[in-house]
């Protein structure tokens, strides 16, 4: 069982295309799923379903029996704590998630639970403040500051605010942190995490313009101190495994760095690091499918801009 599926497809076209080609040197077949019927992805793959949402995760157990589907390789965020909780159902038949343990799981997709991570484990953070009616009197020496969902993805919900008197009442049900803004410019590491625990590659880039906390334009840069935070902090979390992206500040003045996020999945900006050697998904198959043992990468390529565009599709829906 060497097919793939790649979960939450949606318009991830660059990806499913690189995906495709390592499905291609092995003989395997590609397969898409979404919640959306009529997403690009579904163009560029070998078999595509939409599965109704409020039957998901059965419904994509079922399709991989069904279609001899050997790894999954998640991309959404919402799929990643189900996923992982379910995933020794999946191993009971042979298929396999791309996607670090429960344990982790929860650490990255909780923002505060990621504040803590990094902080008991001495890795730079701004100060990050839960919200509630209990904490917010202690915010009103503190400005600016950011405003956004314990456990959101992307830009959705998030904000900035000059005072505490702009904190929403929505915003203090405690689903939501106000996090102290961070120096520098923002920069995205894409990391991958081996088998056995070892940071295999850590690339980072800048982000130079990003459209719904996705990069459209950015640039590979050789910065040691994220490389080395990305590569320590990936190997301090509890049986992380596969693509990690990384989000953090860098203050080229003062040569210092802090995290702000941690995304347990393949990130919107994989394809600027697969285009600069690395190479994520061809990994991902060899540990999956191949049992092989990776080396590190270090000479990845620095320098190199990634500038995104809109293209069509043209289709005859069936009516």
């Amino acid at each position: 069982m060497q097919n793939v599926l790649l979960l939450s497809s949606g318009s991830k076209v660059t990806l499913a295309r690189i995906v495709a080609r390592s499905c291609k040197k092995r003989g395997s077949t590609l397969h898409g799923i979404d919640k959306e019927e009529n997403v690009p992805t579904s163009h560029f793959v070998d078999s595509f379903q939409a599965i109704n949402p409020k039957d998901w995760q059965t419904s994509v157990f079922q399709y991989c029996l069904n279609h001899r589907i050997g790894l999954i390789i998640p991309t959404r965020h919402a799929d990643l704590l189900g996923l992982s909780l379910d995933i020794e159902k999946f191993l009971s038949h042979g298929i396999q998630i791309g996607i670090s343990s429960p344990q982790t799981i929860e650490i990255c997709i909780d923002k505060f639970s990621t504040y803590n991570f990094l902080t008991r484990n001495a890795f730079p953070i701004p100060h990050t403040y839960p919200l509630n009616p209990d904490t917010i009197e202690s915010l009103n020496n503190c400005s600016p500051l950011i405003v956004k969902p314990t456990r959101g993805s992307g830009s959705r919900g998030v904000r900035i605010i000059n005072h505490a008197s702009e904190i929403l009442p929505s915003e203090l049900s405690g689903n939501h942190i106000a996090q102290e803004i961070a120096k520098g410019d923002e920069y995205t590491i894409n990391v991958y995490v081996s088998r056995k625990g070892e940071s295999i590659c850590a690339i980072p880039h800048k982000r130079i313009v990003v459209e719904n906390g996705e990069s459209v334009q950015a640039i590979t840069k050789r910065i040691h101190i994220l490389e080395e935070l990305a590569r320590s902090i990936s190997q301090t979390l509890p049986g992380a495994w596969g693509p990690l992206n990384i989000q953090a500040f860098y203050d080229a003045e003062t040569g210092t760095a802090q995290i702000i996020e941690i995304n347990p999945r393949v990130g919107g900006g994989f394809p600027l690091t697969h285009q600069a050697k690395g190479e994520f998904m061809e990994w991902l198959m060899e540990e999956a499918f191949e049992d092989k043992q990776l080396r590190p990468l270090f000479n990845w390529t620095s320098g190199l801009r990634m500038m995104r565009y809109r293209s069509e599709i043209f289709d005859h829906p069936q009516s």
